[in-house]
């Protein structure tokens, strides 16, 4: 914290790349911007290069510092370089901030980590992991370095009350409840007079396309709604290694006509299809807690999700249906009920639009993120801390 003025500077390390356009309305560019604004210091944020080119991105009151990422050490090393690189930007140390545990380890392997506060954030059931992330030298890899990096870190803020126990168990430093945050001014049902979709949409689901999510579970029981509802259609946002699996699942069950795979979408580009939609379907083996659950409720949208305790406590029984997550059978049923009663279905949307601007407005949260790094920044390093 810099002395007398109160602002407080952050460093913020993730391991996933921002786009290379880097738009003014990208969601973590805006969350940046309005943290650097509450803390009033520097706000350097580093992250994998992805598709841009590496180098400092200006995007003012935010630095954000892109480098390599060949491989998972490659990235380490990167890190290192960069936390060295800001070390002396201020005069003073930062709050050292991580979006997840590789970008936790980054910042504990690193000299720069020396004397001050690092906070971790934990958004999925990565101290024990289960199938759902792969084959077990992975989870197990999963679980060491995320107990590693909690252990060591300052403070940990967990975005669900469902995690904040198994966190706390392993934790030295104290850990934090922060819910996932929505935009509910921009997030919105279609207001009156608005221009038709393009698309024509029945359900939405937005993630990434990995095991975790499920997409194989809904895609057929897409088959079983296609029945009854011979029109339906099925919009699936999001990228990832599983689409190569999709794709010819959906071509074998001869839902060409009925489900179309989007790929990776702006957030310009998804509220439309969120608009259009009818209902959201959300069928993750685990979650953290899932914006994009969030974002279609704040649009109005009854829920169809998984029954896992994340779920359960942002989706209120009013708002969605709950189906166990490999249950083919019982999606499909859940899936066409919503679909066959608008009514019933209009009443639900609004539940979850009321329960979202109640507890997950997007000013709301960053003013509770913005008092914790203020609280770690005026606080001793945990005992975890590089020596």
């Amino acid at each position: 914290m810099t002395p007398g003025n109160g602002s407080v500077d952050v460093v913020v390390v993730g391991s996933s790349p921002w786009p290379a356009e880097l738009p003014d309305d990208d969601i973590n560019l805006r969350t940046a911007r309005a943290l650097a604004e509450r803390l009033g210091g520097r706000y350097d944020v580093i992250v994998p290069a992805g598709a841009a080119r590496p180098g400092r991105v200006d995007r003012d009151p935010v630095q954000v510092h892109r480098v390599e990422m060949r491989s998972r050490p490659g990235f380490l090393l990167s890190v290192r370089r960069a936390l060295r690189e800001l070390g002396g930007n201020g005069g003073h140390a930062p709050v050292l901030v991580s979006s997840d545990p590789l970008a936790a380890l980054a910042v504990e392997v690193s000299r720069s980590r020396r004397g001050r506060p690092h906070l971790v954030h934990i958004q999925g059931e990565v101290l024990a992991p289960g199938p759902e992330y792969g084959p077990r030298p992975k989870r197990w890899a999963l679980a060491t370095a995320s107990r590693f990096v909690v252990r060591r870190a300052s403070g940990v803020r967990v975005v669900s009350r469902s995690l904040r126990d198994a966190v706390a168990e392993v934790a030295t430093g104290p850990v934090t409840f922060i819910g996932s945050r929505v935009d509910t001014r921009r997030f919105t049902p279609a207001g009156p007079g608005a221009p038709p979709a393009a698309d024509r949409v029945d359900a939405i689901m937005v993630g990434g396309l990995s095991v975790r999510k499920n997409h194989r579970t809904v895609v057929h029981a897409w088959a079983r709604v296609v029945r009854d509802l011979p029109d339906a259609r099925l919009a699936i946002v999001g990228e990832g290694p599983v689409r190569c699996r999709l794709e010819p699942l959906i071509a074998c069950l001869g839902l060409k006509e009925h489900v179309k795979l989007y790929g990776r979408l702006g957030h310009g580009e998804i509220l439309p299809l969120l608009r259009a939609s009818r209902c959201l379907v959300h069928a993750a083996w685990s979650e953290g807690q899932p914006r994009a659950v969030l974002e279609g409720m704040a649009c109005g949208l009854p829920v169809v999700c998984s029954d896992i305790p994340p779920h359960r406590e942002i989706v209120p029984d009013d708002a969605g249906r709950f189906v166990p997550p490999g249950d083919i059978r019982a999606w499909a049923e859940a899936i066409g009920s919503v679909l066959a009663h608008p009514d019933r279905a209009a009443a639900m949307g609004r539940a979850a639009r009321a329960f979202v601007v109640r507890h997950h407005d997007f000013e709301a949260n960053l003013d509770r993120m913005a008092d914790l790094l203020r609280q770690l920044a005026g606080a001793r390093p945990s005992r975890g801390a590089a020596p």
